[in-house]
């Protein structure tokens, strides 16, 4: 071979194993190993992280008012002083699956079933109250507003009833089907759909202020982040919209290949701390800052996460099918750590006092449990024989946990 084209040959080569290493440098620089985050992490710092505690808002006043507790959706209450061991004061059969706990107020538990049915139950002793055929299953957690409970369904309503009497005050055809729990802030409703919109309606009259498109189906819940109101899509994309307006705010493409559901968030975020925490279906559970959507730190765990996570005391806690439930360093996404719950964890947990709940996806709905452990540490306090999906909500005195088709009235012993 001529000096001059293997000059250019070893030229091209060293050329090309330059890029190589400049690529394999740059992902060693972001702490991912295997390529691509398909293993490994990346931790964060506390730039941008504001330490101060998220508000209590409804701690000791009786109320679960919506799914996460309150708007920013940490589904977490650490103030209400509540730790087992409980004895179980009453149970209420619902007929159907609960895919999602109940929300709490005026003494009531509503709660809407897979049969198209809301339900108010009487927190004293577990009676039924009232019950109202609904047009389409309720894959979602209704939510308070005054005097009303705001339900959606699969068949695309979004529809209000009466907190007392379980009477319809009106009802919104969404345009297509509703998994979304309704979030409610200062009179606005906001719901997505799974034909990718999302409205912002007016939550005493279901007229629609805005309506906009996000980037793919939307099936998780808005959760407010400030001025905006947050969410992901099954595009891999987290939009937060403006909420005077439903204007684009920011958008953040999740980390990581388009594999395990091409990258699809079907977990709600969570905002606490200045941040957006919300997990992937492709393993990982992301921080992203709330104003500028920046991507603050990644952790990948071992398999899917549909877990939405609950965040207090500087700690994320989500679940996977990896079987784990993780404790996460806020700040940093580092583990501190984990609890094998011996089965898939679909549903999202719940922190009460200092107490985390989760249940387990198992594959006989028989063979459920729900775990409450210490969230400091992870230690197992209780197991209860039964749960599945999203387990616990509660009011001073009372533990409500979701079963797979029953509620449980839990009281301190």
């Amino acid at each position: 071979m001529p000096i001059g084209r293997r000059r250019r040959r070893l030229l091209a080569i060293g050329g090309a194993a330059l890029a190589l290493l400049i690529v394999a440098a740059a992902v060693l620089a972001l702490g991912v190993r295997g390529g691509w985050f398909d293993e490994g992490s990346v931790e964060g710092t506390t730039e941008g992280f504001e330490p101060e505690e998220a508000p209590r808002g409804a701690a000791r006043t009786g109320v679960w008012p919506e799914w996460g507790f309150d708007a920013r959706r940490t589904r977490a209450n650490p103030a209400l002083d509540l730790r087992p061991p409980f004895r179980r004061d009453w149970t209420y059969d619902a007929g159907s699956l609960l895919e999602f706990p109940p929300v709490i107020g005026d003494g009531r538990a509503i709660v809407g079933s897979n049969a198209g049915l809301a339900i108010a139950v009487d927190l004293e002793d577990g009676r039924e109250l009232w019950r109202t055929p609904l047009r389409g299953r309720v894959a979602s957690s209704p939510a308070l507003s005054g005097d009303l409970a705001i339900f959606t369904t699969i068949r695309g309503d979004v529809i209000a009833l009466d907190a007392a009497t379980g009477r319809r005050v009106w009802r919104r055809d969404a345009g297509a089907a509703v998994e979304s729990s309704p979030l409610v802030v200062d009179g606005d409703l906001f719901v997505g759909t799974l034909a990718g919109r999302v409205l912002r309606l007016d939550a005493r009259t279901g007229g629609v202020r805005w309506a906009v498109r996000a980037s793919g189906d939307v099936k998780a819940s808005l959760a407010l982040a400030g001025p905006n109101v947050v969410v992901g899509d099954y595009a891999g994309r987290v939009t937060a919209f403006r909420r005077a307006d439903g204007r684009v705010a920011w958008r953040t493409v999740s980390p990581g290949p388009a594999l395990r559901g091409a990258g699809r968030f079907y977990a709600g975020p969570a905002v606490a701390y200045g941040r957006v925490y919300i997990g992937n279906v492709n393993g990982r559970v992301l921080a992203l800052d709330r104003d500028t959507g920046e991507v603050a730190w990644v952790r990948v765990l071992d398999d899917y996460v549909y877990s939405s996570a609950a965040v207090a005391g500087r700690t994320v806690y989500v679940g996977s099918y990896d079987h784990r439930l993780h404790a996460l360093n806020a700040v940093t996404g580092r583990e501190r750590w984990s609890f094998d719950a011996g089965e898939r964890i679909s549903g999202s947990p719940s922190v009460i006092g200092d107490v985390v709940y989760v249940s387990t996806l198992a594959r006989d709905p028989a063979d459920g449990r729900t775990f409450a452990l210490d969230a400091r540490t992870g230690e197992r306090l209780m197991t209860f024989p039964d749960g599945r999906y999203s387990p616990a909500v509660a009011v001073e005195g009372l533990l409500v946990m979701t079963g797979v088709r029953r509620l449980y009235g839990l009281v301190p012993r």
